[in-house]
């Protein structure tokens, strides 16, 4: 099994499972992630916080060392904003002190070819026990739980089937932790009943579609507000037709 950090692990039941590949989280909630991730339990009364201040201190440099980004003034208000969120969802979480998880921060993949697709690839951040599937987020508002739910929800659906794939069975639900960045800090949980049979076949119709414009290459740009955070932004910049 990979592990891509030495808090990242897959528990048992599942540590059995064949060898999965890696890819990576964002830069601006991967400290949160690896934060939460390394307690291996998430109880509040089990944290010795001045302990991961430091492991989020590491981490904020760690995963921005080979990128250039331009904080414009304002790292140290991203940096302390961050950690206020992270704190709170140390005390607010619903994770019990004695819950052992299955699964923190573990890479996986799943064979589609079955069904005329390349393989699945992800990483999930954390697996309660259960099989209850958990993805944070962090945010700067309030998230509203219908859009967020549909934003959210292919990359649920191939945490499911990633899940299912590895294990033999079907997860016990989704969670969606959003850790929001506000000026009080806030935790907002949104549970989800397992993928459902027309939500896999969404997934694999969105896959199939994907893959049939990757070998026409058809990349024509779409602007949105998702440009905003868009690795590709200069190249998408530079499309000619």
């Amino acid at each position: 099994m990979g592990r891509p950090s030495r808090c990242r692990k897959w528990l048992p039941p599942v540590a059995e499972s064949r060898r999965r590949s890696e890819n990576h989280v964002s830069t601006d909630g991967a400290q949160v992630v690896n934060a939460v991730s390394c307690t291996g339990s998430t109880a509040p009364f089990r944290f010795n916080t001045e302990r991961f201040k430091g492991v989020f201190a590491e981490q904020w440099q760690a995963l921005q060392a080979e990128s250039k980004i331009n904080w414009d003034g304002e790292e140290d208000s991203e940096r302390s904003s961050s950690w206020r969120a992270l704190e709170n969802y140390f005390t607010e979480t619903p994770i019990k002190a004695d819950e052992r998880p299955e699964a923190v921060e573990v890479a996986a993949s799943a064979d589609l070819s079955d069904h005329g697709l390349p393989t699945l690839i992800g990483v999930l951040d954390l697996v309660r026990s259960g099989g209850r599937i958990v993805d944070f987020k962090l945010v700067g508002k309030t998230p509203e739980v219908e859009m967020a739910v549909h934003i959210h929800g292919t990359q649920l659906t191939a945490y499911s089937v990633l899940y299912r794939d590895a294990t033999g069975r079907n997860e016990g639900g989704l969670e969606l932790h959003h850790l929001v960045r506000t000026k009080q800090p806030k935790l907002i949980v949104t549970s989800l009943p397992p993928a459902s049979e027309r939500q896999v076949t969404r997934l694999f119709r969105s896959l199939e579609s994907y893959e049939e414009g990757v070998a026409r290459q058809d990349f024509v740009p779409s602007p949105g507000f998702a440009c905003m955070g868009c690795e590709y932004f200069n190249e998408c910049r530079k499309w000619n037709p």
